[in-house]
């Protein structure tokens, strides 16, 4: 592909802008009604792609060990390829930019403690498609990159970063200051493919999440009636608290939440493992005087729960369990055209039952894998 230059002069056409997101759409079984429901949808930092399936080949690896037959294995422990869809999503990104030193920069936290499911993507990156991964915190990229005013090219360290993909800057704790917004903004002004983009970011937020489930909304977005009631299967019920005035509906849920609390959560503006309300906690918040504007309330999902042997620091404890279940996405759109649109693998996290939040780096789930069994009709 012909290197992309973004120099603007009399009659010439701006390049298409390059967006790639590797989403994860999260779900718990809902007891109740036996149905799949989306816990939220997550367009940042969609992490443990790489680890899941290594953990997959460990689960079937110990099956094997009870001589069961190599097709009998698969047909209950599917293969993920998470890691191969991923690594394919963002390759795919580098190239649409097209410059020849397909280098990609790996916005990352100070002192990453998720480094090892990061490394499998980089590793795989340089071997399967020869693009080189440069990994920065934010802060180092407003100290050491520049945007060439002619091309529109990030340069970093002297290479031209085709792709900037962000594992960080999905929390407010990693923009420490001004050094880390004027990062942002330099890369938002480039022409590298982002991965996501702000806009994309934004809109994994659980506020749109919760504007999608307002009727009429999600068929926007639908090609037919169908696929919006298929999607409105999945989702859970989501309220939002800007306006209680003017919701009947929405001021009916507060109510019904502060009666019982143990059907609902409510949820900040924040990614990421506990940041949650539950029980008094959501009854004292939705009774207090605070301003409730950046808050969605929400259905609480009641996944059954499972006995389940947890391995954690090099310890095992049968206990009983809930799992989620995670699915990966790879978009990339160049200009108005989708280039790439598909399904990527799937992440399962399981944790105790008594659990309320169940994010694997926050400390509260471990990794699983997916076992498919006969249905008991």
């Amino acid at each position: 592909m012909q290197r992309r230059r973004d120099v603007v002069e009399a009659g010439a056409r701006l390049p298409a802008e390059l967006s790639l997101v590797l989403t994860r759409s999260d779900y718990m079984l809902h007891a109740p009604t036996s149905t799949m429901l989306q816990v939220e949808l997550n367009t940042i930092a969609s992490s443990f792609g790489c680890l899941s399936t290594l953990v997959g080949g460990l689960h079937r690896f110990i099956l094997g060990k009870e001589e069961i037959a190599p097709e009998e294995i698969t047909r209950r422990l599917p293969v993920n390829t998470s890691m191969e869809a991923l690594v394919d999503g963002l390759a795919a990104g580098v190239s649409a930019h097209g410059h020849a030193d397909r280098t990609m920069v790996m916005v990352v936290q100070p002192d990453e403690q998720n480094s090892f499911d990061q490394q499998w993507l980089q590793f795989q990156l340089w071997e399967r498609h020869g693009v080189r991964t440069v990994r920065k915190t934010l802060r180092e990229v407003r100290e050491e990159a520049a945007v060439d005013e002619a091309s529109g090219d990030l340069v970093v360290g002297g290479r031209v970063a085709s792709l900037v993909y962000f594992r960080a800057g999905y929390t407010d704790n990693d923009y420490f200051g001004g050094e880390e917004w004027e990062a942002r903004r330099l890369i938002e002004r480039s022409n590298a493919c982002k991965c996501p983009t702000v806009a994309m970011q934004l809109a994994g937020s659980k506020k749109v999440q919760q504007d999608l489930a307002k009727p009429g909304v999600v068929e926007r977005f639908s090609d037919s009636a169908d696929d919006a009631a298929l999607m409105r299967t999945c989702f859970a019920g989501l309220w939002g608290l800007d306006e209680l005035e003017n919701d009947a509906d929405a001021r009916k849920a507060v109510e019904e939440a502060i009666a019982n609390p143990d059907g609902y959560v409510l949820k900040p503006q924040r990614e990421g493992g506990g940041n949650n309300m539950y029980g008094d906690e959501l009854c004292q918040k939705l009774q207090s005087a605070d301003d409730l504007s950046d808050l969605v309330l929400m259905q609480k999902i009641l996944p059954p729960s499972h006995r389940t042997t947890m391995v954690r620091r090099g310890n095992h404890e049968v206990m009983d369990t809930l799992s989620e279940l995670g699915i990966y996405g790879v978009l990339l759109r160049v200009g108005e055209e989708v280039t790439v649109n598909r399904e990527a693998g799937l992440l399962v996290r399981t944790k105790p039952n008594v659990s309320q939040e169940g994010g694997v780096a926050a400390g509260f789930a471990v990794l699983d894998s997916v076992q498919l069994v006969e249905e008991l009709v």
